[in-house]
């Protein structure tokens, strides 16, 4: 039995009663644009660290981490997450997200809900003004200084979350959830502070279009895969895209004034670079080695799996991708909008039974899913030759 067998996403943005069955090792979400594969994987993130706000925070603000203007608020974005508008079984017409499982995952179920909040503050300026200590001008202008630290409204939210886990030793009568938590969420206040409970929780990661060209969090990704003997295998990987790479290392350069590090390269022909001066490809690939790494025995999130890897390495990345998800026992799920990738997939996937694809079909009560096992996956696109992502 895997972590997740089945999973329903009852209600989670734009998602109703959206049902993946029977989940392979290697899941593909197809689908016409905005059918909604990257909020299955939100939703997969979000369930597998049910009670860490930071991974609510981080999962809502994830579309828009190329934006560095206009941002949309911490708090608006978390409100989107929920779906809005609609009759739900447990809170008819309130914000809710619904998502149950069956697998090994000790969650089987979460429900989230907020309310909205409306609170007075005072800023700390004017508690720290003695009218006594006020100037000839002060006093002149004291209309002004009234309307400047005058007390405001401020806005915000009540965010609770319920966890059934698979408690055996409950009463099968008694519906109260295991774990509860209560976030109150204020727009005004940095929430980066903010610390939930750990578990219960499922190792998970996720890949996104973009999230390579960040340096957050690679030197210990890369140390990690270090010390589990992966590192050789990582560069078996990149060398799918250039032969000439030999090693992958963290080094201070000796011509840094500072004292930063960097990933560092070595090419045959370029000596030692750094990786920030390869392309995409290499880069993409890097990152989801070293993610791959860091989630054994857990669940592997990748949106757009085919993006900047050539069409002609997609075959020999893919190969090293699913022997590495059944080495470390990891279930992949990818979004792709990429007939090659599929096929890619088909050609290096042994056991049919491993490969899933997932076509997601928006319908005005619920988000259809057509299941394919890669048996018939195997047959519409070697025998038919049929088109299966829309």
């Amino acid at each position: 039995m895997s972590n997740l067998e089945n999973v329903t996403i009852h209600q989670f943005r734009g998602l109703r009663d959206l049902e993946l069955k029977d989940i392979g090792r290697i899941n593909l979400l197809v689908g016409i644009n905005n059918s909604g594969k990257t909020s299955v994987l939100e939703a997969l993130s979000v369930y597998c660290h049910p009670l860490d706000i930071k991974v609510w925070l981080s999962t809502a603000r994830q579309r828009e981490q190329d934006i560095r203007v206009s941002r949309t608020q911490s708090i608006d974005a978390l409100r989107w997450l929920f779906t809005h508008n609609s009759v739900s079984i447990v809170e008819p017409d309130k914000p809710i997200i619904f998502i149950s499982s069956t697998g090994l995952f000790s969650v089987e179920k979460l429900i989230a809900r907020y309310e909205e909040m409306e609170g007075i503050w005072l800023s700390e300026e004017r508690d720290i003004i003695n009218p006594i200590d006020r100037n000839e001008e002060e006093i002149e202008n004291e209309q002004e200084i009234e309307n400047e630290y005058s007390p405001g409204v401020r806005k915000g939210i009540d965010l609770k979350i319920e966890v059934f886990t698979n408690d055996h030793h409950l009463s099968l009568i008694d519906q109260s959830p295991n774990f509860t938590e209560n976030f109150l969420l204020w727009e005004d206040e940095p929430l980066y502070r903010l610390s939930g409970t750990r578990e219960p929780s499922l190792n998970t990661s996720i890949v996104t279009p973009s999230s390579h060209r960040s340096t957050i969090g690679q030197f210990r990704l890369l140390t990690e895969a270090r010390f589990q003997n992966f590192k050789s295998d990582v560069v078996k990987l990149l060398q799918q895209m250039d032969k000439n790479i030999s090693d992958i290392e963290i080094l201070l350069s000796p011509e840094s004034m500072n004292s930063r590090f960097n990933i560092y390269i070595q090419h045959e022909r370029l000596g030692l670079a750094p990786v920030s001066t390869f392309g995409d490809g290499i880069r993409r690939l890097l990152h989801i080695a070293l993610k791959l790494a860091s989630v054994k025995g857990g669940i592997l999130l990748i949106d757009e799996l085919e993006s900047t890897i050539h069409t002609e390495a997609l075959q020999s990345s893919f190969q090293w991708l699913v022997k590495w998800c059944t080495e470390m026992d990891v279930q992949l799920f990818a979004t792709t909008h990429s007939l090659e990738a599929v096929d890619a997939l088909l050609e290096v996937t042994e056991s049919d039974s491993d490969l899933v694809l997932y076509r997601l079909e928006p319908k005005e009560e619920k988000t259809k899913v057509v299941r394919h096992d890669g048996h018939r996956l195997r047959r519409l696109r070697e025998e038919l030759g049929q088109e299966v992502r829309w």
